[in-house]
């Protein structure tokens, strides 16, 4: 008798959950989709928070923010609850995931645009989770056209230099080719010395920094192809 009422009050707990999963799942399919179709771009570019990261911060974003109203709504029984407690502390915690994708290194500073992503699709996944779906919709598309549309504007209006990291694997020929490669860097301003480089095999491999905006500055890749001892240029984008 015993195990029978047990598995009648799961049953009767499943059963009365279901409006609950039923209000939650559209929630959470719109969240990956939306987390997700900004991943893509960011996976494009070769970013560390691409597409599964963008999608988990938006899931669990839209995931607390979705128990913060329920929570709110089953203690609320006559008196006042807050359903933005649990929300407020996502938006202190997913500052610590931001500080962590930006990059200070050999005086450049790189990831405040993957940090502010991040931040906006935390909010993106509380909006959905708040029950402002067509909200984040928009919002994800306003994204987008910031990420892929005002990249273009800010390299043609501005002028300014978006860099890539840039692998150069060489060989190792007591120093012939590197002092090539670091004749190539000289006319950047950029001496090969100020930058790490590491034995792989039988040869060596330097990470560098290049403009991808400028024709000018991209002539820089077809200059190292024509170094006899380079065995291979990769943009990392």
């Amino acid at each position: 008798m015993g195990g029978r009422q047990t598995v009648t009050s799961v049953l009767e707990s499943w059963h009365s959950m279901l409006p609950l999963a039923a209000d939650f799942l559209p929630k959470a399919l719109l969240a990956i989709v939306c987390g997700g179709l900004i991943g893509v771009e960011r996976e494009m570019k070769n970013k560390p928070a691409g597409f599964r990261t963008n999608i988990l911060i938006c899931l669990g974003s839209m995931l607390f923010m979705w128990l913060s109203t329920q929570v709110a709504m089953v203690i609320a029984t006559g008196r006042p609850a807050d359903p933005g407690r649990i929300a407020a502390q996502v938006v202190t915690g997913i500052g610590f995931l931001g500080a962590g994708a930006i990059i200070q290194s050999r005086g450049r500073v790189t990831g405040l645009t993957s940090a502010a992503m991040i931040w906006v699709v935390a909010a993106v996944g509380m909006s959905i989770g708040a029950g402002y779906s067509l909200i984040a919709l928009i919002t994800t598309a306003l994204v987008l056209t910031v990420l892929i549309g005002l990249g273009l504007v800010e390299r043609r209006v501005f002028k300014r230099c978006i860099y890539y990291d840039c692998q150069i694997a060489f060989d190792d020929d007591h120093g012939k080719t590197r002092r090539e490669i670091e004749r190539a860097l000289r006319s950047l301003g950029r001496p090969l010395e100020s930058f790490n480089i590491r034995h792989a095999g039988d040869h060596l491999v330097v990470t560098v920094p290049y403009c991808d905006a400028h024709p000018q500055h991209k002539r820089f890749l077809g200059e190292l192809w024509k170094i006899e001892g380079v065995r291979e240029v990769r943009p990392l984008r």
